[in-house]
C-alpha cells in the first residue's frame, strides 16, 4: 500500500511509526471499548449505511463525539478576516452572517481566535480576561449578543503555557481546569486550541490535547472542541514526526471534535502566491480520510474566499475560492469562514449559501471524499452518499488553463445509466453510461451528483448484515455467517459461485439471542463447522455444528473488546486471538487459558486481529495499530513466537488473513476505502499491490476469506465476502491475478 499517491512515502511511514509511540501509548491507552459496546468509528462512518445497533467491527474504537458536531460545524473566524478582533467588529460580522443568510445556511459559529485576551491575559487570581479596549463590555456580553441572534461563541486559547508573549499571547497549560470552567461559565460554544507556545517549549501534542480535552470533559458544559497545531517542515523548525501537525490523525479522533491537518493556509494578511496553499493543505488533507467520521473531522483550516488585498485585487480569484469550498465540501470538512463576510460580493455570497454545496458537506455520513483517479492536469474525488447509488464526484482542473475532465462511472462503483446533477449551476444533466466529461475552468472545478446503480463485484446473498460476515467451505457449497439486522447470527449457504437458491437459518446468540462484530468460522472434516463469536457480556463464545446438528452455545471465558479470529489447524488444535482490554492482543488454546501476545511497540491496536495457519504450520498474526498501519506476529511449527513486524500501509479496515495452498495472503481495506494485499510465500511478505476489481467505498469493514478453487495457473484461489456499501452481503472469488 505504500504505492499508493494518497500514503506517504515508505521512509516517512516508518519515521512517524518510531517517533509516534510515547504519544500513542500516553493518549490512546484509555480509548479500549467498554465492555458491552464494540468498537465502532473509523471505517463504519466511511462509505456508506450507519451501524444498525452496536457490535459493528470496523477497525476502530470508540471515537470522540461531543454530540456537538454530528456533521461538520460550521461559521467564522476572526483570524483571516480581522486580526486582533474587536466587540464592535465581531459584532458587526455576526450581524452580517444573519442578515446576508448566512447564519440560516448553517454558518452558525462566531469563533474569536487569538487577541480577545488582555495584554496581561490573566488577572491576581488567575483568571483570563478580556482586552478592556477591544472588549469593553466583556465576553460574556458579547456571548449573549451572539446567542440572542440564532448563533454559537467560539474561544480560543494555546495548550502550552503563556511565555510573555514571545510564541502566544495566552497559554492554558497549568490552568487547563480552571480555563475549561471558566469558558463554560461564560457560556461558550466551542473552544479552539492552538499549540504556539507548545511549539515553543518542545512539547508533544497529544498528551497536552488530552489533557485539556479531559478539562472540557469535567467543564459542566458540552463545548465543541477543535485542536490546531501547525507545525509542519513548512515552519523551518526542528521537531520530531509526532510533533508534526500531518500526524495529529493518530491521537486526535479519540480526543476532539476537529483536528489541523496541516499548516495555515495563509498568512494572516492578503498576499499573492496562494492558491498553490490551498492545493497544500488540500492533499495534506487528503492523506487519512479513514481518520474521520460522525462527531470527528479532518480540519485543513479555513476558508478563505476573495480576501482583498491592498491594492484592490484579490487575494483567490472566485473561480479559486469556489474550488476551495467545494474541496473542502467533498472532503467533509468543518466550513469556516475565514475571510470578513461583509468584504464578499454578492456572488461569492451566493455561492458560500448554495444549498446543495452544503448538502454535501453535510451528508449524515461524514465520509471524506477521495482521490479515485489522477493524472498531470488534475484530480478526480468521489464522495459516497447516504442512499443507494449516490455519489459526489468532483472533477478538479489544478492547471493554469480550461480542460475537459472526465469520470468513469466504474471508478465511484457505479454501473448502469447514472443520472449526473451539476450541484454548482443546480441543474440536471441527464442520464449517462460508462462516463461524463464537461470543461472545467482553470483552477476550477465541476461538481456532480451522481445517482445510480452501486456496481459491486461478486454476486450479493440478498442478506442484509450489521457487521462484517465469514466464510467456510464444505466441497462446492459455502456457507456464510453474519450478523444479521437485530444482533443475531445468521446461516446462509449457497453454492460457490452464489447462484444457487441459499438456505438461511437464525442461529441466534450465545447473550440474549444477540453477538457483537464479526463472527469466525471455520470448517474441518465431516462436515464439522466451528463458529467463535464476542457476546453482548464481552465474552468469546463458541457453537459446533457436528453430524449435522448444532450444539448449544459454550463459553470460553475472557475479556475482549472486539471480535475474535482463530489460526484453525482442526478441532482439537486451534489458537484464537482477540483484542484485550487494555489494546494488546489476548489468545488462548483448546485446553489453555487466556495470556497476552502483548502489542506492536505496547502500542493499543484497533479492530479485530486476524489469525491463519500456514501450509508449513506457521501462526500468523495480524493487527491494525493506532497508526493505521499493519503488523505481524508469527509463530513457528516449534511454538516460538517472533517480534512484531511492521508491514506499513495505511488502512480504515482489521486485516484478514486466509492461508490458500502454500500462501498466506493479507487482505486490508486502505484510506481511500479501495482493497489491498500482501501474500506470504517463500518465508516472506511480498509488497502490496491493490485488487482492481474493488472501487473506493465498495465495501465496509473487513473481509471473510477461505481458500478456494485453483486458478487458470494451478495457484489456490480465495472466495472472500464482504459488507457492500449496500448493507448487504457480496460474495466473490480471488484468483493470483491482480493489479500492481
Amino acid at each position: 500500500m505504500n504505492s499508493h499517491p494518497q500514503v506517504r512515502t515508505p521512509a516517512a511511514r516508518r519515521l512517524t511509526r518510531r517517533a509516534t509511540t510515547a504519544a500513542i501509548a500516553t493518549v490512546l491507552a484509555v480509548t479500549a471499548a467498554p465492555a458491552a459496546t464494540a468498537g465502532t468509528g473509523r471505517a463504519e462512518a466511511s462509505t456508506g449505511k450507519a451501524a444498525t445497533g452496536a457490535g459493528v467491527d470496523q477497525g476502530a474504537p470508540e471515537y470522540y463525539d461531543s454530540g456537538l458536531a454530528p456533521t461538520p460545524y460550521m461559521g467564522w473566524n476572526t483570524y483571516y478576516g480581522l486580526g486582533a478582533p474587536t466587540e464592535k467588529e465581531v459584532r458587526s460580522v455576526a450581524d452580517k452572517l444573519v442578515s446576508s443568510g448566512l447564519r440560516d445556511s448553517g454558518y452558525d459559529v462566531v469563533w474569536l481566535d487569538g487577541g480577545w485576551q488582555a495584554d496581561n491575559p490573566r488577572d491576581a487570581q488567575g483568571n483570563l480576561v478580556a482586552h478592556p479596549d477591544r472588549f469593553p463590555s466583556g465576553i460574556p456580553a458579547l456571548v449573549s449578543y451572539l446567542h440572542k441572534r440564532g448563533l454559537k461563541a467560539g474561544i480560543y486559547t494555546d495548550a502550552g503555557a503563556y511565555d510573555g508573549g514571545k510564541s502566544c499571547g495566552l497559554g492554558s497549560r497549568g490552568h487547563y481546569d480552571e480555563d475549561a470552567r471558566q469558558f463554560a461559565g461564560w457560556k461558550i460554544d466551542a473552544v479552539k486550541v492552538d499549540f504556539l507556545c507548545g511549539i515553543g517549549a518542545k512539547l508533544d501534542p497529544g498528551p497536552a490535547f488530552k489533557e485539556f480535552s479531559d478539562a472540557v470533559a469535567k467543564s459542566g458544559r458540552k463545548m465543541l472542541l477543535n485542536l490546531c497545531n501547525p507545525l509542519t517542515d513548512d515552519w523551518g523548525v526542528p521537531h520530531t514526526p509526532e510533533q508534526d501537525a500531518h500526524n495529529s490523525y493518530v491521537y486526535a479522533p479519540t480526543i476532539a471534535d476537529s483536528w489541523r491537518t496541516g499548516t495555515d493556509i495563509a498568512w494572516g494578511t492578503p498576499s499573492p502566491g496562494q492558491w498553490p496553499n490551498v492545493l497544500r493543505n488540500m492533499d495534506a488533507n487528503a492523506w487519512h480520510p479513514e481518520a474521520q467520521g460522525p462527531g470527528h473531522y479532518n480540519d485543513p483550516d479555513y476558508l478563505i474566499p476573495t480576501r482583498p488585498m491592498s491594492d484592490g485585487s484579490l487575494e483567490l480569484t472566485e473561480e479559486e475560492s469556489t474550488t476551495q469550498f467545494v474541496m473542502w465540501a467533498e472532503m467533509a470538512s468543518p466550513l469556516v469562514l475565514g475571510s470578513d463576510p461583509r468584504t464578499l460580493s454578492p456572488s461569492m455570497l451566493r455561492t458560500l449559501r448554495n444549498p446543495e454545496i452544503i448538502a454535501v458537506d453535510q451528508d449524515p455520513l461524514a465520509v471524506q471524499g477521495v482521490r479515485v483517479a489522477s493524472d498531470s492536469v488534475g484530480d478526480v474525488y468521489s464522495k459516497v452518499l447516504q442512499g443507494d447509488g449516490r455519489r459526489a464526484v468532483v472533477l478538479l482542473n489544478r492547471s493554469d488553463k480550461p480542460a475537459e475532465r472526465t469520470v468513469r462511472f466504474s471508478d465511484v462503483g457505479l454501473g448502469g445509466a447514472v443520472d449526473v446533477r451539476d450541484l454548482r449551476a443546480r441543474a440536471d444533466r441527464g442520464a449517462h453510461s460508462d462516463t461524463y466529461t464537461v470543461e472545467v475552468p482553470a483552477h476550477g472545478t465541476a461538481f456532480l451528483k451522481l445517482t445510480g446503480a452501486d456496481a459491486l463485484p461478486g454476486t450479493s446473498l440478498g442478506q442484509k448484515t450489521s457487521a462484517s460476515p465469514a466464510v467456510v467451505r464444505d466441497g462446492d457449497s459455502l456457507t456464510t455467517f453474519l450478523r444479521g439486522p437485530h444482533g443475531s447470527l445468521v446461516q446462509h449457504t449457497t453454492t460457490s459461485d452464489g447462484n444457487g437458491r441459499g438456505r438461511t437459518r437464525d442461529l441466534g446468540g450465545p447473550t440474549g439471542g444477540r453477538f457483537l462484530g464479526q463472527p469466525a468460522a471455520y470448517a474441518s472434516a465431516g462436515g464439522r463447522i466451528d463458529v467463535f463469536v464476542r457476546g453482548t457480556d464481552s465474552r468469546v463464545h463458541r457453537r459446533v455444528l457436528a453430524d449435522g446438528r448444532w450444539g448449544a452455545w459454550q463459553s470460553l471465558g475472557g475479556r475482549v473488546t472486539d471480535a475474535p479470529t482463530v489460526a484453525f489447524t482442526d478441532p482439537g488444535h486451534w489458537t484464537l486471538v482477540a483484542r484485550g482490554t487494555d489494546g494488546e492482543v489476548v489468545r488462548r488454546g483448546p485446553s489453555t487459558g487466556w495470556s497476552s501476545l502483548g502489542a506492536p511497540d505496547d502500542r493499543p491496536t484497533y479492530g479485530r486481529p486476524s489469525a491463519a495457519v500456514g501450509s508449513d504450520g506457521r501462526i500468523h498474526v495480524a493487527v491494525r495499530t493506532a497508526a493505521d498501519d499493519v503488523w505481524t506476529r508469527t509463530r513457528t511449527a516449534a511454538g516460538e513466537w517472533s517480534p512484531w513486524t511492521s508491514l506499513g500501509g495505511t488502512v480504515s479496515g482489521s486485516p484478514t488473513l486466509v492461508t490458500a495452498g502454500n500462501t498466506v495472503v493479507l487482505y486490508a481495506r486502505a484510506a481511500d476505502y479501495t482493497l489491498w494485499q500482501r501474500r506470504y510465500e517463500d518465508g516472506a511478505w511480498q509488497g502490496w499491490t491493490k485488487r482492481d476489481e474493488f472501487p473506493s467505498a465498495a465495501f465496509e469493514g473487513s473481509l471473510g476469506a477461505v481458500a478456494g478453487a485453483a486458478g487458470p495457473d494451478g495457484t489456490a484461489g480465495v472466495d472472500a465476502v464482504y459488507r457492500g456499501v449496500d448493507g448487504r452481503v457480496h460474495l466473490t472469488s480471488f484468483t493470483r491475478t491482480q493489479s500492481k
